[in-house]
């Protein structure tokens, strides 16, 4: 079940069927809050567009026990579109050499042989290899739960850049209030400084914010300009510190 699955979410996601759970899982923004994220003109115009149709489409064609469906299409998007290119990006952006030695591709072929049923066993993941590493590896490494690297944006948006967050995404008279409704915004901002986690789908509009800024509200159009140019940091910024978790 995926981390943020829970009560009527959980509902919704369990009477999805196939692909269609797992790409909902991978989605920030569901369909129903789509429909009240963007305004009723904008929602109209984007309704018929489905951004997991190819998705959709490789996770049908393929054969084979789901686990491995699933497996080949993160093989194919998530670890190289997003994990593998932000740890290399970050890495080499600090002089880092990093390694991925369970990629190795002799060990990636192997794996994939292997019947789902023994890769997954009673919700455990990774479970023949961490019984071929019991002995070897401290038991307080392999029962260790999974951590990643994420950076606190949850606590940062209700700490020091909680106002920043609110001046940037509820401007007076902005263009982007043509394209998003600004009460639902508003009340996703209240939802995360009461314990929801929206950090992400904070982050995501905070991100588009920027870029519209930067690429659209510029003066001078950034299609005029030679690429590459440095972006510079918003003047709101400036009054809002950021201090490490």
């Amino acid at each position: 079940m995926p981390e943020g699955a829970k009560g009527r979410n959980f509902l919704r996601h369990v009477a999805l069927s196939g692909s269609h759970r797992y790409l909902d899982a991978c989605t920030l923004f569901k369909a129903d809050q789509k429909r009240r994220l963007f305004r009723p003109e904008v929602a109209a115009h984007i309704g018929s567009h489905d951004p997991w149709r190819e998705g959709h489409a490789f996770l049908k064609r393929l054969d084979g026990d789901w686990l491995s469906t699933l497996q080949h299409w993160d093989l194919q998007n998530y670890l190289p579109l997003d994990i593998l290119t932000k740890v290399d990006r970050m890495s080499m952006a600090h002089s880092l050499e990093a390694r991925v030695p369970l990629l190795d591709h002799k060990l990636v072929e192997f794996a994939a042989t292997i019947p789902a049923e023994f890769r997954l066993r009673d919700g455990e993941t990774k479970s023949i290899f961490k019984r071929a590493m019991r002995g070897i590896l401290p038991d307080s490494i392999i029962d260790r739960p999974k951590q990643g690297f994420a950076v606190p944006l949850g606590a940062w948006f209700r700490g020091r850049l909680g106002n920043f967050a609110r001046d940037l995404l509820l401007p007076s008279g902005g263009p982007r209030q043509e394209i998003f409704d600004q009460a639902y915004v508003a009340q996703l901002l209240d939802m995360h400084e009461r314990g929801r986690d929206l950090n992400l789908q904070l982050w995501t509009l905070i991100s588009f914010e920027l870029w519209c800024r930067r690429f659209l509200d510029a003066p001078t159009p950034v299609r005029d300009l030679d690429l590459p140019m440095p972006i510079p940091v918003p003047a709101q910024i400036a009054g809002y510190a950021v201090r490490p978790t």
